[in-house]
């Protein structure tokens, strides 16, 4: 797909959502500190409840939901949803407002995401990663640099980025319909409205998908851990809302890193940088050593499993065929599962341990969680299957790319100018037929044949019927390049 003209579009899209999270929704906030609402529950906890609940809801009703009409619908919540949430945070941080933004917050968030992911998860190979990681980045650039704007300006950002958000979504669906109409592009987009709408197809639970679930589900439990700690460690994480923002934007330094250095284009490397990222942070918590930098390491390897694991649902669909609305929406509900019992955890063991050090306990048990997790749950093996899924979709791809075998053989026989009934010979020969087979067809003689084959041969310059396959198969990697250009 030509990304010129469409990939801004989308960084900045998604991009405002992501910014949007970070200076309203996360927990210590930029904006509003860490409101509570009733019982005292922090805010955020109070969201991935509701969010949990929203995400069975769309999955139970995942066909509707991926409907055109479904997808105004989830347009008109997050716009009216996520600006009212912000307004009314802004306005007073009493209990019941902190609760109800909270519930108005959840619903935003997953309609944003889920309409997002559905919209670019079935790109090429390597494209949704791509936009993921530069939209977190994008977020956390719009984030930082309303920071140092001043309060006014978070305010007045953070109100507005919803809508823009939605705004930006609807511009560049538009784009992409009208996209449609080009030659060039008409395959690739029949593949996304298909499998983005096919919401009956079931998602099935391979070895690798049940692994890397689980695994999602445990570094979600442990960083929402460290955001207890956060939570519970007063003074020295009062700046803590810059940690994710910069995370993000470090992690796309890396992978702008491995991609330019790394012997293979694949990102699946980094997989193995997530457990130590995690293990130097919990443990410099632990220690009580430098509690932002040592956030920041717990941050940057969250942020790296989610996009690579995001990554390979969306491979997963491509691969088997399943609900990209479903899948998405299971993904989601997994993370946010994982992170509501983090915080639960932390939340419940919180008046128990204020003898103790709880930011100490909980990392060493943190430490635990990852340690298990890079193990047992997600091990490098696991992470190998994961590039098989991908780099057999790369082949898929490769070949879906190439123009259509009739076509390219019509202009394959003109540009080494055969005559008609050689040309009926080739496409024979293409098709791994013998002479007398075509022979038959063509009811001609055998010998007929041979020599239509000798010619074919000498105006392609070939010696074999190898050789014959090898340059038509090199000719229309040809023809897909010179497209491409």
């Amino acid at each position: 797909m030509n990304s010129e003209g469409l990939f801004p579009a989308r960084f900045l899209g998604f991009g405002l959502f992501w910014a949007w999270l970070f200076l309203a929704v996360l927990s210590p906030s930029p904006l509003f500190g860490r409101p509570l609402g009733f019982g005292d529950v922090p805010f955020e906890m109070c969201e991935l409840l509701v969010r949990v609940i929203v995400l069975i809801g769309a999955i139970a009703f995942a066909r509707r939901f991926s409907t055109e009409r479904g997808k105004r619908v989830q347009l008109l919540a997050a716009l009216v949803c996520g600006t009212t949430a912000t307004v009314l945070l802004l306005a007073s941080e009493q209990t019941g407002i902190v609760f109800a933004a909270s519930v108005l917050a959840a619903v935003a968030e997953c309609s944003l995401f889920l309409l997002w992911m559905t919209f670019f998860g079935y790109m090429k190979l390597g494209e949704t990663l791509a936009l993921l990681v530069a939209s977190y980045a994008t977020g956390a650039v719009i984030c930082l640099a309303t920071l140092f704007a001043g309060q006014t300006a978070m305010s007045a950002t953070s109100a507005v980025l919803p809508a823009a958000s939605c705004a930006a979504f609807v511009l560049s669906t538009r784009y992409h319909a009208a996209s449609e109409a080009s030659v060039e592009q008409q395959k690739e987009p029949e593949n996304l409205r298909a499998y983005a709408q096919n919401s009956s197809a079931h998602l099935s639970f391979t070895r690798p998908l049940v692994k890397m679930t689980i695994g999602l589900a445990l570094y979600s439990f442990a960083f929402s851990l460290y955001l207890g700690i956060a939570a519970l460690g007063g003074n020295s994480f009062s700046k803590a809302y810059i940690v994710e923002p910069t995370s993000a934007v470090a992690l796309a330094a890396i992978a702008l890193l491995a991609f330019r250095f790394a012997q293979t284009t694949t990102p699946y490397a980094l997989y193995r940088i997530v457990a130590p990222l995690f293990g130097v942070g919990f443990a410099l918590l632990a220690l009580h050593v430098q509690p932002l930098i040592a956030g920041l390491f717990v941050t940057l390897g969250y942020l790296t499993f989610e996009v690579l694991s995001y990554n390979d649902f969306c491979n997963i669909v491509k691969a088997s065929d399943a609900s990209l609305f479903k899948t998405i929406a299971f993904a989601r509900l997994v993370n946010s599962l994982g992170m509501l019992v983090g915080w639960a955890a932390g939340f419940a063991l919180s008046p128990h341990l204020q003898a103790a050090d709880p930011s100490e306990l909980l990392a060493v048990f943190a430490l635990l969680i990852v340690l298990l997790t890079a193990t047992l749950a997600f091990t490098d093996k696991d992470r190998v299957m994961m590039l098989s899924i991908a780099d057999d979709r790369a082949v898929q791809e490769s070949e879906e790319s190439l123009p259509d075998r009739e076509t390219a053989m019509a202009t394959f026989a003109q540009r080494v100018s055969l005559s008609p009934r050689e040309t009926e010979v080739l496409r024979y020969l293409l098709a791994g037929r013998t002479t007398s087979f075509a022979a038959e067809k063509l009811f001609v003689a055998e010998s007929t044949v041979r020599a239509h084959v000798h010619n074919i041969y000498r105006k392609a310059d070939v010696h074999s019927r190898m050789e014959l396959l090898d340059e038509f198969e090199r000719y229309r990697h040809e023809i897909t390049s010179g497209q491409q250009e």
